[in-house]
């Protein structure tokens, strides 16, 4: 005993310097032990100076280091199963073993964010990871983009179903505020972060995963670390890159047959394409030609991104600093987006027992918001015979035959957004021992966003065809202030060598003001003085809300001889959004992880291997301000100087309960041929019941919808994960990952006296509207419209049936129902996706395959070319036809029809036509399979070699060529089938609408340091 003696030390990784927690530290033959805290600091008592001391961590080859005459020790650990994804962020920005979790999380590292040269992180994320997926509402510039976590998780049409977003341990605004009126594009708020800052980003996916984010995390969380400095020498860092962007896919079109109606020329006609042959045309009117405007219209986009970071410090003492610029032009002429950011970080170690560290990022994002969909519409209006790119005089009036010019509309109906945004944390971490510690962190998300609108009035001009009569501006103002703040204080106690246990308390609080101001003039008395004061008529409006939500956590971990693991996690939530007495509410989860591989022999070639399974519950609040009735002011008002309040026509439950969400998870983690290969599955199911939803009520009542809780949706699937390195050699090396995924989606219950719930509806000519509605017991995403009639088809069946004959009227064309049935529905069966890297000396090539299977959507583009005779189908319009199918009898159908214009051949008006009188009217033809099979990115590399480098000032340097979307494979006529019109807040997916087409881009990258 008198030889016994204290060491001290710090436990490393060799990977980034960084301090490992929880590394077991025994002195061998002794059964005396501890863990490393937070930091990767340890103290334990030796009995001599002969004393051997081992340390081991899951994932790091195990030290055995003999004391001697060492009072300070600081080891540094080497991995040692880099496939395996050891570490991953969970909640709170905390790194945990993925060996320990007994719930599925999946790791996306920088390099796998940054090689998809995507401006907006979300799509950055497009098939890494298994069982999410990732929507885009087009390839404009700015535009958001959805992403879902195993399914729906919501009835309510307007609920948010996507994951909370969380930055560096602070929860973060993803909202998607689209523009009243026509669509914009507008962009998610995650769009403001710069992906080249980003260091890591781990995606929670079940309720287990994120039971302690309590009921922002409901649908899932996606945590994003962002890069942090390291000691040594400062490094500076520059990327940059210039893209090219151009149209990836039109819809088969027609150039045969020019403006004018009933096989007329008619060279003022609205009509664009239902005239006469325009060669026929040509031999009287030279100048009469197919302009293949569908082609011209597009500019090629550009991109130039530009980023510089420095990063360096001490033991003491590190910092990042990062600068960074976008500037992308739309192929929508006039279209822009630009992103401004900076950020810094850093971290103070006061003494071994005590640290700070903060961050703080800016960013400043904009730009021109083309209306796409009316630029696309008025494009089917477009004569395919007038060049649609002449379309301005010399005194700046539209250049036009009667119709509106779109690239006109498009450079004058300006629509432009000013975003800026604050993003900043700070953390204190207190270790007064090796069993306790003491973090806190506040957090700040501020975003102001300023629009204004303008569509011009009439210049004055004779002969001038305006945009508007009157003209209008309108200024919107939003301001958005999330504050966080988040103590908690762990308790580590090892109770032998085998036992080793972790309790985490803590108290969470989260707020959200939001205030939108919006002015509106019209009937502008001086053209072209776009100023509320020239308006004649002004209209206002404002929204204010705050929500709170404090919540109160546990977390308990037990590893028991590092192969066994349970975690049990309580959380208690109090919502300002719920009835008093319903507002606090409790959810609980366990989770079990057992490593098989530990604990006994198995063959050699299997390398690694855990079971994991998981039980957890999650609560979900409602929106601030809905209990109870409610007052709101008209869009009419001000008027004359009077205000004006009506009541609410929704009326909140007063008695309000919160959702629940129940969730089970088993999986399977296996690696084989000493971690060269990997494999991974899981399955899951979720039923989220009381959910909270508008219901109809009778108007007797006062009001439309009464909101409350009335219904259950489940979802259900499996999860697969394969990854490896097959080839491994002195230049050569192969690595590969692959997902794939399976979501089945039920709505176990709705509210007794509720027949159905319309989540959104996509207009179609004539009939041919399509809608997407939930039924008890059918799946989320079906949409219903109309369709043929069938023969023998049961009355009862929801189902369009295709595989029976359709009936044929007496005129001879195909009957339509009066009904609306399912006539598919927009949710993947199926989502998945491959990443190869190849490396070869100092040349890296990699690509990335995504693709979606077993869906349909409906294609508003199909409807809308059909009526105006732009598709190439239409082309058939002076052709005879015997519609393949039977007469009411049953019997085969016969009759010849003319497929054109007015008096046909056979001396029978035909009216407007087949494609207007019966094809467009009709929902069942443009609802289709919109699977696809996309080469999402492909990036081929040159790392200059450093002998190259020596008489230069720079320590790397590496170029690199990279395209997106460039192969697109995919039975769906019309634009890229990945876009949808409803944008990333909306939940109406099958409905493609007029949306911003999708593009494939080009890049030229080059990145040095210093």
């Amino acid at each position: 005993m008198a030889q016994q003696s204290t060491v001290n030390g710090k436990v490393t990784s060799a990977e980034d310097q960084e301090g490992l927690p929880g590394v077991s530290i025994v002195a061998k033959g002794t059964g005396t032990g501890t863990v490393s805290d937070i930091n990767g600091n340890f103290s334990i008592n030796v009995p001599d100076s002969n004393t051997e001391l081992v340390f081991s961590y899951i994932g790091y080859a195990s030290q055995t280091i003999t004391v001697g005459n060492q009072q300070n020790l600081n080891v540094v650990m080497e991995s040692e199963a880099k496939g395996l994804d050891e570490f991953i962020v969970t909640a709170f920005g905390i790194s945990q073993e993925k060996k320990s979790l007994g719930y599925a999380a999946q790791n996306i590292d920088a390099e796998a964010i940054t090689k998809t040269k995507q401006p907006n992180l979300v799509n950055s994320l497009q098939g890494q990871a298994a069982g999410v997926q990732i929507t885009n509402s087009g390839g404009a510039p700015g535009q958001s983009a959805r992403i879902i976590i195993r399914g729906i998780n919501s009835l309510d049409p307007g609920a948010n179903n996507q994951p909370l977003f969380v930055v560096d341990g602070v929860p973060v605004d993803n909202s998607t505020i689209e523009s009243t009126g026509t669509p914009r594009g507008l962009s998610n708020r995650m769009a403001d972060l710069n992906p080249n800052d980003v260091a890591s980003i781990s995606v929670l996916k079940g309720a287990a995963a994120t039971a302690l984010y309590g009921v922002r995390a409901a649908n899932g969380a996606v945590i994003v670390t962002t890069k942090k400095g390291k000691a040594g020498e400062v490094r500076v860092n520059y990327n940059g890159s210039v893209g090219f962007e151009t149209l990836n896919q039109l819809p088969k079109l027609q150039d045969k047959y020019g403006q004018g109606f009933s096989g007329e020329y008619q060279p003022s006609s609205f009509w664009p394409s239902w005239g006469a042959p325009i060669a026929e045309v040509q031999q009287t009117v030279p100048d009469h030609k197919y302009q293949d405007n569908w082609n011209r219209v597009f500019n090629t986009g550009v991109q130039l991104d530009n980023n510089l970071s420095i990063s360096g410090g001490n033991e003491k003492a590190t910092f990042y600093g990062s600068f960074g610029n976008l500037k992308q032009e739309g192929i929508i002429p006039f279209s822009s987006w630009d992103r401004t950011t900076a950020k810094l970080s850093g971290n103070v170690k006061v003494s071994e027992k005590f640290d700070f560290s903060g961050s703080v990022n800016y960013s400043n994002s904009g730009g021109n918001r083309v209306p796409h969909d009316r630029f696309m519409e008025r494009m089917m209006y477009w004569s395919e015979t007038t060049d649609v790119r002449d379309y301005i005089n010399e005194d700046g009036t539209m250049r036009t035959y009667s119709n509106t010019n779109p690239i006109y509309d498009a450079r004058f109906a300006t629509y432009e957004d000013d975003v800026n945004r604050v993003i900043g944390n700070i953390n204190f971490n207190y270790s007064p021992t090796d069993w306790l510690a003491f973090s806190y962190r506040l957090g700040n998300d501020f975003y102001s966003d300023q629009r204004t609108e303008i569509t011009p009035g009439p210049k004055g001009i004779d002969g001038e065809v305006p945009l508007s009569s009157t003209g209008y501006l309108e200024e919107t103002r939003i301001n958005s202030r999330d504050l966080t703040s988040n103590f908690y204080l762990t308790l580590k106690k090892q109770f032998s060598t085998d036992l080793n246990t972790s309790l985490r308390l803590g108290n969470d609080i989260f707020e959200r003001k939001y205030d939108r101001v919006t002015a509106r003039g019209e009937n502008f008395v001086i053209p072209e003085f776009y100023n509320l004061s020239a308006a004649s008529q002004i209209f206002a409006s404002q929204y204010k809300s705050i929500r709170r939500l404090v919540g109160f956590y546990g977390d308990l971990m037990v590893d028991y001889k590092n192969y066994l693991f349970l975690n049990i996690t309580g959380r208690n939530d109090i919502s300002s959004s719920l009835p008093k007495d319903n507002n606090s509410f409790f959810y609980s989860s366990f989770n079990l992880g057992y490593v098989f591989s530990e604990n006994m022999e198995l063959p050699s070639w299997l390398t690694f291997g855990k079971l994991r399974a998981s039980w957890a519950q999650v609560g979900k609040d409602t929106d601030p301000h809905i209990l109870g009735a409610t007052y709101v002011s008209p869009s009419i008002f001000p008027l004359n100087g009077q205000v004006g309040f009506t009541r609410n026509s929704v009326y909140g439950d007063l008695a309000l309960k919160p959702e629940q969400t129940t969730s089970i998870e088993f999986g399977l983690q296996t690696a084989f041929l000493n971690n060269r290969a990997n494999f991974d599955v899981t399955y899951y199911k979720s039923n989220a019941r009381d959910q909270i939803i508008p219901v109809p009520v009778s108007d007797a009542t006062g009001f439309s919808s009464y909101i409350t809780n009335a219904g259950e949706i489940q979802n259900s699937g499996f999860e697969f994960i394969l990854g490896g390195s097959p080839i491994e050699s002195q230049g050569f090396s192969w690595n590969i990952s692959a997902n794939l995924s399976i979501n089945n989606n039920e709505i176990k219950a709705i509210k007794e006296g509720i027949d159905e719930i319309v989540v959104g509806s996509q207009f179609g000519y004539a009939g041919s509207t399509v809608t997407m509605k939930l039924l008890e017991g059918e799946a989320y995403g079906n949409i219903f419209g109309s369709s043929y009639q069938r023969f023998g088809s049961d009355p009862d069946n929801l189902f369009l049936d295709r595989s029976l004959p359709v009936i044929i009227g007496a005129n001879g064309f195909p009957s339509r129902t009066g009904t609306q049935l399912i006539l598919g529905n927009a949710v993947p069966k199926w989502i998945g996706g491959i990443r190869n890297d190849f490396n070869y000396k100092d040349f890296e090539l990699s690509f990335l395959i995504d693709f979606r299977t077993g869906l349909e959507q409906y294609n508003q583009y199909a409807n809308f070319l059909s009526a105006f005779g732009k598709n190439k189908f239409t082309e058939a319009r002076e052709d005879f036809r015997v519609f393949d199918g039977v007469l009411a009898d049953g019997s085969p159908n016969t009759k010849e029809v003319w497929l054109g214009q007015g008096v046909g051949p056979d001396g029978v008006d035909y009216g407007a036509g087949y494609w207007r009188n019966h094809y467009r009217t009709t929902s069942e033809n443009f609802v289709s399979d919109a699977s696809f099979i996309k080469l999402r990115n492909i990036t081929l590399g040159y790392n200059l070699n450093p002998g190259l480098l020596e008489r230069t000032p720079f320590r790397t340097a590496r170029v690199s060529i990279a395209a997106n979307n460039i192969i697109l494979y995919t039975p769906w006529d019309g634009f890229d089938p990945e876009s949808f019109s409803a944008g990333a807040g909306g939940n109406a997916i099958g409905l493609t609408g007029l949306g911003y087409p999708g593009v494939q881009s080009f890049f030229f990258n080059l990145n040095l340091g210093l």
